[in-house]
C-alpha cells in the first residue's frame, strides 16, 4: 500500500513559552490516536514548534485506507426469533437498518462486550481515500489543544491560546482542503518575521523542519535549546564566568523565540553590593537574562540575554539590554537603600493594614498565630522555642518593604538580609525565608530547625484556616495553594525525619483562630487531617508503595513520617514467608471480631484460652517497646510468635459459642490482642 507524510502546521501570533511544549504533546498523541482509530497508523509522529507555529510531522501514512471486513452485531438470537424460527420485528428492523436483507444476517457466540449469541451482519467496508478522512479529522485536534488559557479572539468563535494566522496541511504535496473559522488550509507557510517573512510551498513534509531553517526559524526545539546552551557557555567563558545554572530560564528561553541569537551584556559593579539574589531575580524574572557566576559561584557584573533575530549591529541589542537592566537594577538599589532606614521590627504593627484574607483576619492576626504555633513546633523537633517566637515575629515585616513590593519573588528572602543587617539570629534570620519553603516542586526545603519549625506552623495555619473557612480546593481550582502547602508541610516530616502527631497541632491551630474571633466550621480539624492524608497517600505512591500497603498504614496514627516508616516495614518484609505468617495470624484475630463489639472484663478459662492469653502476654512488652522506637519490622516479625497458640486457639475452640457469656470471653480476649496488634497496621487491608 502506496504510503505519504502529512504535514499539519498551526501559525499563530506569539504563545506563551509555557504553552508550547504541553501542545506539542497533546497534539503528537492525538494525532496518532486518530490516524489509528481511522485505519491509518503513521510509523512515526514528530513534533516541532516555536512561539509562532504548531508541527506534527507523521510518516508513512497509508494513502487509502485499507479495506475491511466488519461485525455488526444485532439483537440476541432470542430476541431474534421466535419459538418456531421464525425472525422478529427485531430481526428485520436491525437487518433493514443496515441495509441488509434477513437472510444475510449471521450467528455469532459472545461478542466483544456480551455474552451469550446474537445475529450479525459480515460486510466489507471500502476503504477512503486518507485525505477525506484527514480533512474532518484534522480540525477536530486543532480546536481540541487544551491550553492554561484560552479565549475568542475578535470576531472568531473558536477558543484559542491566541489567534491563528495560517493553517498549513498537507499529504504528500497534496492539500488536505478544511476551514477552521474562515482560515483555510493551504500548503503556504511562513519563515521568521523579520529575516524572513515571505510566504513559501512546502512541497514535502519530511523536508519542511530543514525548509524552515534556511527561513531562519529553528522549530526542532531540542536544537534550539543546544544552540541557546552552547551560546551562552561560550559568551561567559569569553569573560572568565559560567552561566548560573537554570534549567527553568533555558526551557523558558528556548520557547520564546524562533531563531536564537545570545548577546553579552554588562551592568556597573555598584550593583553588586546588592544581595546576589535581586540582580538574579530582575534578570531572571524580569528580562529573562542568564547569570553569570565566577567559580566560587559569586555573581559577575556580566549577562546574557537571547535575541529572536540576527543583529546588522549587536552593538545595538546590547545597549537596550543594558539601558533596561540599568534602569531596574538602579531601582533596586534605591529600594535597598530607602528600606534599612527601617528595621523589621518596627515594620511588624503595620502589618495590621495587610489583610491575610478576609475571612481570615489581617497579615499582623497571621503573625500572632505563628508566634505561638511556631515555639510549640519547635518543641516538638527539639529546637529553640524563643528562636521560633521570634522568627515568627518577623517573618511577615518584608511584606511592607519596598524592594518585596516591587520584587515579590524576594519575599522571605530580602527578610532574612534585613534581619541579618539588623543584628538578628543568623537562624531566626534564615527561618525568615525558609518558612516559604518549599515554594514549589522540587524546591529546597528547611533546613534549621528554627526554620522548619516556622515552615511547619506556616503550613499547618493555612491548611486549618482556609478549609476551615470552607476553601477546600476542588479538582480544578486550588487558588490558596493549599496542595502545595499539604505536600511541602509532608516532604519537609518525611525528608527532615521528623516525627510529628499533626492533629494536636491542627486542634490547636484552630484554636487560635476562634481566639481571634476568626469563625471556622466545626469539621474543621477532620477535614484538614483529612486533606493531608490524602496527599501523603499520592506521596506514598509514587514512592513505590503498594496501594493496600498505604491503606493499611495511614489510619493507624497522623505522624506522617511514622506513616512512611510503616510502610517501609510492610513492605521489606512482604515479599517473605515469614511475612505471610504474620499475616495469616493477624487475620485470624481481627476479621472474627464483630465491627460493633465491645469487650468484657474477662479472665481466660481452659487450656487453649490460657495458652494464648499467656502467649500475648509474654510478647505485648516486647512489641510495646519495638512500636514505641518504632521498629516496625521487627515488631511485625515478633508477632508471628503468636501463631502456634492462635492456630491451637481456633482449632480446638469456638470463639462463636451459644453460650453468651462463653462467646464474649473468647471474642474479649480476642479484641485485647487485636487492639495490640492494629498499634502497628490494620491487617485486614493487606492482600495476601
Amino acid at each position: 500500500m502506496k504510503t505519504l507524510n502529512l504535514l499539519l502546521e498551526i501559525g499563530t501570533e506569539e504563545l506563551p513559552a509555557s504553552f508550547v511544549e504541553p501542545a506539542l504533546q497533546f497534539l503528537k498523541e492525538s494525532l496518532y490516536k486518530k490516524l489509528k482509530e481511522n485505519y491509518l497508523s503513521p510509523s512515526s509522529i514528530e513534533t516541532a514548534g516555536t512561539p509562532k507555529r504548531l508541527i506534527a510531522v507523521a510518516y508513512d501514512v497509508p494513502e487509502v485506507q485499507p479495506d475491511r471486513e466488519e461485525l455488526l452485531i444485532g439483537p440476541s438470537v432470542k430476541a431474534a426469533f421466535d419459538e418456531n424460527g421464525n425472525p422478529t420485528k427485531a430481526a428485520l428492523g436491525f437487518a433493514r437498518s443496515k441495509g441488509a436483507s434477513v437472510e444475510e444476517l449471521i450467528r455469532v457466540e459472545n461478542p466483544p462486550g456480551k455474552t451469550g449469541e446474537y445475529v450479525a451482519i459480515k460486510r466489507v467496508v471500502k476503504g477512503k481515500p486518507a485525505i477525506e478522512i484527514l480533512s474532518e479529522v484534522l480540525p477536530q485536534i486543532i480546536t481540541s489543544i487544551p491550553f492554561k488559557k484560552s479565549m475568542r479572539w475578535g470576531t472568531k468563535k473558536i477558543r484559542f491560546a491566541r489567534p491563528i494566522r495560517w493553517i498549513t496541511a498537507i499529504l504528500g504535496s497534496q492539500i488536505i482542503p478544511f476551514e477552521i473559522d474562515g482560515i483555510k488550509s493551504s500548503n503556504i507557510s511562513y519563515g521568521h518575521r523579520f529575516l524572513s517573512p515571505e510566504p513559501f510551498e512546502v512541497n514535502e513534509p519530511a523536508e519542511f523542519i530543514t525548509q524552515l531553517e534556511d527561513k531562519f526559524v529553528v522549530a526542532d526545539i531540542e536544537k534550539r535549546k543546544s544552540i541557546i546552551f552552547d551560546g551562552i557557555r561560550t559568551l561567559a567563558a569569553s569573560v572568565g564566568g559560567k552561566v548560573l545554572e537554570d534549567e527553568d530560564l533555558l526551557d523558558e528561553v528556548t520557547n520564546l523565540v524562533e531563531y536564537p541569537y545570545p548577546v553579552l551584556g554588562s551592568f556597573e559593579e555598584e550593583f553588586l553590593s546588592l544581595p546576589p539574589e535581586v540582580p538574579t531575580v530582575v534578570m531572571k524574572d524580569h528580562q529573562k537574562f542568564f547569570s553569570i557566576v565566577d567559580e566560587k559561584g559569586n555573581l559577575k557584573n556580566y549577562f546574557i540575554g537571547v535575541a529572536n533575530i540576527k543583529p546588522v549591529d549587536e552593538t545595538i541589542i546590547r545597549a537596550g539590554y543594558e539601558k533596561v537592566l540599568r534602569a531596574r537594577l538602579s531601582d533596586a538599589l534605591f529600594f535597598f537603600n530607602e528600606d534599612r532606614k527601617k528595621k523589621l521590627e518596627e515594620r511588624v504593627p503595620a502589618l495590621k493594614g495587610i489583610v491575610f484574607h478576609e475571612k481570615l483576619g489581617t497579615m499582623l492576626d497571621k503573625t500572632k498565630r505563628l508566634e505561638r504555633l511556631a515555639p510549640l513546633v519547635a518543641e516538638k523537633v527539639s529546637g529553640s522555642k524563643e528562636k521560633a517566637e521570634r522568627a515568627a515575629h518577623l517573618c511577615k515585616a518584608d511584606l511592607l518593604t519596598e524592594m518585596v513590593n516591587e520584587f515579590t519573588e524576594l519575599q522571605g528572602t530580602m527578610g532574612r538580609y534585613y534581619a541579618l543587617l539588623d543584628g538578628e539570629d543568623e537562624e531566626v534570620a534564615s527561618a525568615i525565608e525558609e518558612h516559604y519553603l518549599p515554594r514549589f516542586s522540587g524546591d529546597r526545603l528547611a533546613e534549621t530547625k528554627t526554620g522548619i519549625s516556622l515552615s511547619i506552623a506556616e503550613k499547618i495555619d493555612n491548611l486549618v484556616g482556609f478549609i476551615g473557612a470552607g476553601f477546600k480546593p476542588t479538582g480544578s481550582a486550588d487558588p490558596f495553594a493549599l496542595r502545595r502547602n499539604a505536600l511541602g508541610l509532608i516532604q519537609t516530616l518525611i525528608q527532615r525525619g521528623i516525627f510529628l502527631n499533626l492533629l494536636p497541632l491542627l486542634s490547636y491551630a484552630c484554636e487560635l483562630y476562634r481566639e481571634q474571633n476568626v469563625s471556622l466550621n466545626q469539621n474543621a480539624v477532620e477535614e484538614t487531617i483529612s486533606f493531608i492524608k490524602d496527599r501523603l497517600k499520592g506521596i506514598l505512591r509514587e514512592n513505590g508503595f503498594k496501594p493496600d500497603t498505604i491503606e493499611a498504614v495511614l489510619p493507624v496514627t497522623d505522624d506522617a513520617y511514622d506513616i512512611f516508616l510503616r510502610a517501609e516495614a510492610i513492605d521489606a518484609l512482604r515479599e517473605s514467608p515469614e511475612f505471610e505468617d504474620v499475616l495469616i495470624t493477624m487475620r485470624r484475630v481481627v476479621n472474627i471480631i464483630p465491627k460493633d463489639f465491645k469487650p468484657v472484663e474477662f479472665a481466660p478459662e481452659g487450656k487453649y484460652e490460657e495458652e494464648l492469653f499467656d502467649s500475648f502476654l509474654s510478647v505485648k512488652e516486647r512489641l510495646s517497646e519495638l512500636i514505641q522506637n518504632r521498629d516496625y519490622k521487627e515488631a511485625l516479625l515478633a508477632v508471628k510468635t503468636l501463631k502456634p497458640s492462635v492456630d491451637a486457639f481456633f482449632d480446638n475452640v469456638m470463639v462463636m459459642d451459644k453460650d453468651e457469656n462463653v462467646r464474649n470471653r473468647r471474642l474479649s480476649l480476642l479484641k485485647t490482642i487485636a487492639d495490640e496488634l492494629l498499634k502497628i497496621m490494620d491487617f485486614s487491608k493487606i492482600a495476601i
